[in-house]
């Protein structure tokens, strides 16, 4: 992108390109049927083919029927989680993190969000917002930034968050994996067929 161009300028020109070479009969507007998702990082150095999600082809079509949750350090919020199993029909979910995670950099920087915090919002909405975190402030941001040191860590504690949830059934699987950045090694954390 150009810098004097503005995103949503960019955003228009890529959408105009991706409508001259696709071909709209193939375009995936049926919903496809499918038992699995995947909750992942909302950082898009994470690249899905490593786990077998195929990239859409050049002509815009795809046939996977895998559902794709993105948040923040792969920690789905309950709407996506009611909504993928009590209507898509998810049965089993991959929790997949990823090596050098924004959580992981948010623990560890917790004071810059701090400082950015105080710099960036008016003081009546900081007054708001540290009165719903609550004190120490400091702390009890990280926890409800849910930022980690350890990604394999974080996501066994994802999983067993997720299991106590009063709208998550006992039959669903959920699988934590990590994926590495650096090297595309998916590494099973928590095999979710192992009680």
């Amino acid at each position: 992108m150009a810098e004097d161009t503005r995103w949503l300028d960019h955003i228009l020109a890529a959408n105009r390109h991706f409508q001259s070479r696709i071909k709209p009969s193939v375009l995936p507007v049926k919903r496809v049927p499918g038992s699995v998702g995947v909750i992942t990082c909302m950082d898009p150095r994470v690249n899905l083919e490593a786990i077998g999600v195929p990239q859409f082809a050049e002509s815009g079509e795809t046939d996977s029927p895998i559902r794709i949750i993105r948040s923040i350090g792969a920690m789905p919020e309950g709407r996506s989680l009611v909504i993928g199993t009590f209507l898509a029909g998810i049965r089993e979910f991959a929790i997949l993190m990823h090596t050098d995670c924004g959580c992981c950099l948010a623990f560890s920087k917790v004071d810059t969000i701090i400082d950015n915090l105080n710099k960036r919002l008016s003081p009546e909405k900081l007054a708001t917002f540290r009165a719903e975190i609550g004190e120490p402030f400091r702390e009890n941001l990280i926890g409800w930034l849910k930022a980690f040191e350890d990604p394999r860590d974080a996501v066994r504690t994802e999983i067993r968050s997720l299991r106590t949830l009063p709208y998550v059934p006992e039959d669903i699987v959920f699988h934590g994996l990590l994926y590495s950045l650096e090297s595309g090694q998916v590494e099973v954390v928590v095999n979710g067929y192992e009680k």
